[in-house]
């Protein structure tokens, strides 16, 4: 039996929508109420190993905004909720990065690291930095080096650091746990000589009465010696049952201020921030959740709007604190089963300031005052959300409950014009599921409006992959800097099992700042002709998904080596997606040219080899 191969073109032939100026899409009905099930609270480690498979892909590389890889990972979960900033940009132009890396036995799995020089990335790693198995590994800048901070999966932290940045002998510790705790899924920062460290009880039994406490730890003579609390107003005493992996993320430090939010589906979303270096710190309410604390799990709650747990703070130069998180809608019908529902398609991306004050009423994107500053589009423009979308689950994975548009990070520049770059599930990137792509939108006025979207992953590089968990610096320059992960599998494999585990690229990104909202915006007029191919070589037939958001007249080309047509056949392009089933059983094993041309103008052209 020869192998099946699938040639994908897909064409952006524009949109004339502007998102900012008009209503966003309506969820239709249907998808509103769709539900899918989950278990509180469940948390995975990814200690199970998954049957390893790998994907041969060829791809013309056409790039909108500068990537490289930089890294590859088979482990492809980087986070369980919030992303940790795991890039950092240096003010001489240097770049650190780091990233959860490991292989099909997951047993080598530890922090991948790579540095920018200021002319090149380093080499592909193939080793961790650390001499134990470790996961979550957290980057920070460390004086005139680096520090990265992991857990190793058992109860304690692993900290290594070099004196100087990109070069040299990694020292190793142990950050030891307090008795009664395990110290779980880091994230850090650092002042001068000292070292700011969130991370989560990941304990069985309740830490100070707080199941899957989040812990404060702090050193203040560069991690020679520590002390870990639950800070005043996230305790037992407070109301609070229980907190998450990963609902965490800090802001860049500034003005002698450090702050950290918090946000989940089943409790509120709030700020801590300390002016005096983490000795004291005050509480900031940014969203009050409809049960009040503690969450009662044996009371029914009706359909709402609550956070999915994923959040991100920056600061701006006044010391205002900015925070954007993603929005999904939720309901406990039955607590005894110890089961929720969420329903994916309604999410969307909420943008707070501290000039807003506490949230205290519903978040529902069509009753709500709040503006959104993401949601789904309607990106084949055929005035339906996902009509494409059969009704099964398989088709849009979930990440871990992450909403379809989530995955936020935010950044400030020194003009305090605020950057959000989010992941949004893309209606015309389908290979057996929809896949996540990359978006970004600006604001210059202190978050009062914001820009149209501008896709920072279309172009071939990404046809039909998977772009997830961006990190993105908190510095910039005239660029914003981010890594993320691209997968040739739609889903996580560790995670909602929706596909085998295979290599990801860890990809660097950097997009110039006037881009956003300009370069392949949503309401931009533009044309991208692009080719995916896998695997290659064909043997038995082809199939060609075009999707265009217009109708249009297209044929399709194969030559072979000597120029000759072997194959030529008129189609009609409908506006979303067109399948065309072209049989090559009976080409002989070769070299061949794959064209495509649309209204007279040649689109693209692709070798192709038949077996």
């Amino acid at each position: 039996m020869k192998r099946e191969i699938l040639f994908v073109l897909v064409i952006l032939l524009g949109f004339s929508m502007s998102l900012f100026s008009q209503e966003r899409p309506k969820v239709p009905t249907n998808l509103k109420n769709y539900a899918v099930t989950a278990e509180y609270h469940k948390l995975f480690k990814g200690d199970e190993p998954v049957p390893e498979v790998k994907i041969p892909y060829l791809s013309i590389n056409e790039k909108l905004f500068d990537n490289q890889a930089i890294g590859s990972t088979e482990y492809d979960i980087q986070s369980n909720k919030s992303m940790d900033t795991r890039i950092y940009l240096y003010p001489d132009g240097t770049i650190g990065a780091a990233w959860i890396q490991g292989t099909g036995s997951l047993a080598d799995r530890g922090t991948g690291y790579n540095y920018y020089d200021g002319t090149s990335w380093g080499p592909i790693p193939t080793q961790r930095i650390e001499t134990v198995r470790t996961g979550w590994g957290s980057y920070s800048p460390f004086n005139n080096g680096e520090i990265v901070i992991a857990h190793d999966g058992a109860s304690n932290l692993v900290m290594n650091k070099r004196d100087t940045k990109g070069t040299g002998t990694w020292t190793q510790t142990v950050i030891t746990a307090p008795t009664g705790a395990e110290l779980t899924w880091p994230r850090v920062i650092t002042v001068g000589d000292t070292i700011h460290v969130l991370s989560a009880h990941g304990g069985t039994d309740p830490y100070q009465g707080v199941g899957t406490a989040i812990i404060y730890s702090r050193s203040t003579d560069s991690g020679n010696t520590w002390e870990h609390s639950v800070l005043p107003g996230m305790g037992f005493d407070d109301g609070m049952l229980s907190y998450s992996a990963d609902i965490y993320a800090w802001a860049k430090p500034k003005n002698g201020t450090i702050a950290f939010i918090v946000g989940n589906m089943w409790h509120d979303v709030f700020i801590m921030k300390s002016t005096d270096g983490g000795d004291t710190w005050e509480k900031i309410d940014v969203f009050k959740h409809p049960n009040p604390f503690p969450f009662d799990y044996n009371t029914p709650l009706d359909t709402t709007y609550v956070c999915d747990g994923l959040v991100a703070l920056e600061m701006d130069n006044d010391g205002l604190m900015h925070a954007t998180f993603g929005v999904v809608r939720v309901m406990v019908d039955d607590p005894a089963s110890e089961m929720f529902s969420w329903f994916p398609f309604t999410s969307y991306l909420a943008y707070w300031n501290e000039g807003m004050g506490t949230i205290n009423y519903d978040l529902d994107p069509e009753t709500t005052d709040l503006i959104p500053v993401a949601w789904l589009m309607d990106l084949d423009n055929s005035g339906v959300l996902f009509d494409d979308f059969s009704g099964d689950w398989i088709e849009i994975p979930s990440y871990g409950n992450h909403g379809l548009v989530s995955q936020p990070q935010i950044t400030i520049d020194d003009n305090n014009d605020i950057y959000v770059v989010f992941a949004h599930m893309n209606e015309n990137q389908f290979l057996g599921a929809f896949c996540r792509h990359l978006w970004a939108t600006k604001s210059t006025d202190g978050g009062q409006t914001w820009s149209d979207f501008t896709e920072l992953t279309a172009g071939e590089d990404f046809d039909l992959r998977e772009c997830v968990y961006p990190a993105m610096a908190k510095n910039t320059d005239e660029y914003l800097h981010l890594t993320f992960q691209a997968d040739y599998g739609p889903g996580n494999a560790l995670q909602d099992g929706t596909h085998a585990q295979q290599e990801n690229d860890i990809l660097y990104m950097k997009v110039k700042k006037t881009d956003i909202g300009v370069i392949n915006s949503i309401n931009e007029y533009n044309t991208i002709n692009s080719i995916s191919i896998y695997p290659n070589p064909a043997n038995d037939y082809v199939n060609v998904n075009i999707i265009s958001p217009v109708s249009t007249n297209a044929i399709i080309n194969i030559s072979n080596i000597l120029g000759q047509q072997v194959y030529s056949e008129s189609i009609n392009v409908k506006a979303g997606n067109t399948n065309i089933h072209i049989d090559v059983n009976n080409l002989p094993a070769g070299m061949y040219m794959f064209s495509l041309l649309a209204d007279g103008n040649l689109l693209k052209t692709q070798k192709i080899i038949i077996e």
